[in-house]
């Protein structure tokens, strides 16, 4: 019998300590609280494999991350800024500044253009080099193509389309490189430097501007900037200016001493060659309506 109670003793210990405990009236809430963690971590655990088995269907075992096959996408954005239409060592300088309403008096009348009987106000600038010869026109950004012509008045001429409503515009070129359609990445050779009849004293040159929303931008103020900094101004209307050469004395002065943007002399031209071309049309039908009454007389007289 003594033998059984001091092997009971320790039990009896036991049992009167979780009697205690279960006393306490924190117990149960710790035991409730631990139990609900130990829940959670397990769903948590068991959502996070679901959703690592999902991933793990779409991928190609064959595939790496450094797969060269595919064709990279590149990723313009903002991360492109105007550059001179022009390579870094072509050695060109600015001839015509672009025409400022802000600008001194002196510095608008040098960046004029003379052109039948009319002054025409620089809508970009006018790239050169100083041994007078061609070089190579790059594009100043990253564009499609959406106009390459050849121009009777600005020589061959493009337009480049970017993003946010903003066109670079490329004139008096020699000759193209590129088509109407054609994508162009910035440094893209487009054509050279060439004349044109609307500046003949401009000599070789390429004529660069900047237009937002079809509105010209002084480009000294969008270079090392995205297209999406580019702001247009207010279009302000042409006013008359002082004529230039009349304080010379010379036969300019009887000549006509009113303004115009040189978009205006693009829009001009254009519409004279649609002239010509209906005169031309005309003409021609009257010369066959003529020979067709010709034809007619003589079967007559027959």
């Amino acid at each position: 019998m003594g033998d059984e109670k001091q092997r009971s003793h320790p039990v009896e210990k036991s049992a009167s300590k979780w009697q205690k405990l279960a006393r306490k009236r924190w117990i149960y809430p710790a035991v409730y609280l631990g139990f609900a963690a130990i829940v959670l971590a397990a769903v948590l655990w068991m959502q996070g494999g679901q959703d690592n088995a999902k991933d793990l269907t779409g991928i190609d075992e064959e595939r790496s991350a450094f797969d060269t096959n595919d064709e990279s996408v590149p990723v313009l954005g903002d991360s492109e800024v105007f550059k001179v239409p022009a390579s870094e060592d072509s050695g060109v300088f600015v001839q015509k500044q672009f025409y400022d309403t802000s600008a001194s008096t002196e510095e608008q009348q040098a960046a004029l253009v003379f052109y039948n009987n009319t002054y025409y106000q620089n809508a970009g600038i006018d790239y050169a080099k100083e041994d007078g010869k061609s070089f190579d026109v790059k594009a100043a950004m990253s564009g499609k193509v959406v106009k390459a012509t050849n121009d009777q008045l600005l020589g061959n001429v493009v337009h480049l389309e970017h993003n946010d409503g903003v066109v670079t515009v490329y004139e008096s070129l020699e000759a193209l490189d590129v088509e109407q359609g054609d994508t162009v990445k910035q440094g893209e050779k487009l054509g050279t430097a060439g004349t044109n009849a609307f500046d003949t004293d401009a000599g070789v040159h390429v004529h660069f501007e900047v237009r937002k929303d079809d509105i010209p931008v002084n480009p000294l103020d969008v270079f090392n900037q995205p297209s999406s900094a580019v702001e247009a101004p207010e279009k302000a209307q042409s006013d008359e200016v002082s004529n230039p050469s009349a304080s010379e004395g010379t036969d300019v002065e009887k000549q006509d001493n009113s303004t115009e943007s040189e978009m205006d002399a693009e829009k001009d031209a254009e519409k004279d060659a649609n002239s010509a071309d209906e005169d031309q049309s005309d003409e021609q039908k009257s010369n066959e309506q003529k020979s067709d009454d010709q034809k007619s007389d003589t079967k007559g007289s027959e």
